[in-house]
């Protein structure tokens, strides 16, 4: 049931019908903060909504994601990116992903918070064992987590995707498909006005600190197969990181 309100509190928040920015920057990071952080390759959830169901789509996430990494890696000069760190094994590379996508969620779960307080509820929070394991493996001072979820709108019947389709899922959806044990993800849909919506969230890890000294998300009514509207959204992203 907890995992359930989980999911169902994120899906909430990508209802959004204006931008919104939870920023959190650890005293100790903005004063030294290195101009170029290496960045775990992006992990992207997309669900689809129609018929009154919201249920995570593979192929809508497969294409936000080839949007997003293309955008990356044909501009990365223009971010605070040293390099892609790409990870080998599947299963790891996946465990990667659902911690890091529960990292990302969890200053948001509780909406009655403020703004500000939500965002730095992520200080107080140790890095998951496989980030922490990432960055050992690699030498990794520091590394940036960037996560994108986001849903759209499509005609007809949602086709409905098995756990065993949906384990591809990195992030919330994968979290959900153990939840469900096998059953096909399919969670009610809430009053979602607008055609579709992204959300991306960046984080900082400090190996040394064992912890996210940077945090922040953009929220807003855009397309995420849409590369002018995602190229624009990480700019705003990526732009109050405190580059020196």
């Amino acid at each position: 049931m907890k995992r359930l309100f989980f999911l169902v509190a994120t899906l909430c928040i990508l209802t959004l019908t204006s931008c919104v920015s939870n920023r959190y920057c650890a005293d100790s990071f903005s004063s030294h903060a290195p101009a170029k952080v290496p960045l775990v390759l992006p992990y992207v959830d997309v669900f689809a909504v129609s018929e009154g169901q919201e249920v995570y789509s593979d192929s809508l996430s497969t294409a936000a994601s080839e949007v997003l990494t293309g955008i990356l890696d044909e501009n990365l000069s223009q971010f605070p990116i040293s390099e892609f760190i790409r990870i080998d094994d599947e299963e790891f590379d996946r465990l990667v992903g659902r911690d890091g996508a529960a990292l990302a969620s969890a200053p948001k779960v509780n909406t009655s918070e403020g703004v500000k307080t939500r965002a730095k509820r992520i200080r107080g929070l140790p890095l998951p064992e496989s980030i922490r394991q990432l960055m050992d493996d690699n030498d990794l001072p520091y590394l940036m987590l960037l996560y994108e979820s986001g849903f759209k709108r499509v005609k007809g019947d949602v086709v409905k995707e098995t756990a065993k389709n949906a384990a591809v899922s990195v992030g919330v959806a994968a979290l959900i498909a153990v939840a469900t044990l096998g059953s096909v993800i399919v969670v009610p849909t809430v009053d979602v006005p607008n055609p579709y919506a992204t959300t991306f969230t960046l984080m900082v890890a400090d190996r040394a600190d064992n912890s996210v000294v940077y945090y922040n998300t953009v929220e807003e009514v855009d397309d995420p197969l849409s590369r002018s509207e995602i190229y624009t959204l990480l700019h705003r992203l990526f732009k109050k990181y405190p580059v020196k």
